[in-house]
């Protein structure tokens, strides 16, 4: 096996632990939505997030300092929208609307991504990659309709749904941005510097929620939300998420994603005692076989 090869083989695995981390997100927010102001929460999972790197990520950064400043637009561009933009947007919408809208849109961020990378870069998409979106779409869709296409014209929209779509879209652009960020600063250091500008960005937003709505609850299920989703959907899961993109480039990296309703369904299978219908099997093989599709294209090309 080649060494590009043995490249891609663990960017996917890498993505494949992300879409469970993210998966777990969906989860773990859903059980703390009634309880945890939603900019509170996004303000905290960026700042617990630096917390636990910035042992190793500070020291770094100072030795970066010439570099962080040099850098600072488009590392501040990189903190506000994968930070900030997507954390705010997505725990907002999450009071408004319903999770099955919710993962249906969520289920455009890799379209987002590739329209993003191609308005960027300039880089074209292959028949078998748009034949792989489009078969993936069908089993999200199969899945978050429970196999009847007909309820998605019952999925009534709302204002929630479009601002989930903006911290979709906030995503995608820091996805599709990610081969700019700067080569000298290395992975943890990238990171240490994109959570600590989440954490400025997020910061008025708490602010201005305390003193105009609530604040954030001193509660065990504050501290368990709060450190899941510091450890696991951000630090391993960006880390993770950054780390394949500089394998296999971003619009490879985002098929995965239509891998995280498939580990949604069997974490609320094994976790809710929800049960598992036809529906869900024949979402997850037609999710499974879209990625195939849209990952061999890119083998195929390279």
């Amino acid at each position: 096996m080649s060494d590009d090869a043995k490249s891609a083989s663990v960017a996917y695995v890498l993505l494949t632990l992300t879409a469970v981390f993210w998966a777990g997100n969906t989860i773990a927010g859903r059980a703390a939505a009634a309880e945890l102001p939603p900019l509170g929460f996004a303000f905290w999972r960026s700042f617990g997030a630096f917390l636990i790197v910035a042992p190793i990520g500070l020291p770094r950064m100072w030795r970066a300092r010439a570099d962080i400043i040099a850098h600072w637009k488009i590392l501040t561009l990189f903190g506000t929208l994968g930070m900030t933009g997507f954390a705010a947007f997505t725990f907002v919408a999450l009071q408004l609307t319903e999770a099955v809208n919710a993962t249906l849109i969520q289920g455009t961020q890799p379209i987002v991504v590739l329209i993003a990378t191609w308005a960027i870069f300039g880089r074209g998409v292959g028949g078998r990659q748009i034949a792989g979106i489009v078969v993936a779409l069908a089993g999200l869709t199969a899945i978050v309709t429970r196999g009847d296409p007909r309820a998605l014209a019952g999925m009534g929209l709302n204002v929630g749904d479009f601002v989930f779509w903006l911290g979709v879209l906030c995503h995608g652009m820091f996805t599709a941005l990610l081969p700019l960020r700067p080569r000298s600063l290395d992975l943890v250091c990238f990171l240490t510097v994109a959570f600590l500008v989440g954490s400025l960005t997020s910061l008025p937003l708490h602010l201005a929620e305390i003193v105009l709505v609530e604040a954030m609850p001193l509660s065990w299920t504050a501290l368990w939300a709060v450190a899941f989703v510091a450890v696991f959907p951000s630090v391993l899961a960006h880390w993770f998420w950054v780390d394949s993109i500089r394998r296999i480039g971003p619009a490879a990296a985002g098929y995965f994603l239509y891998l995280t309703p498939v580990f949604g369904t069997l974490m609320a299978v094994a976790l809710l005692g929800e049960a598992f219908a036809w529906y869900h099997g024949v979402g997850i093989v037609l999710i499974l076989s879209g990625l195939w599709l849209a990952t061999a294209a890119r083998r195929h090309h390279d």
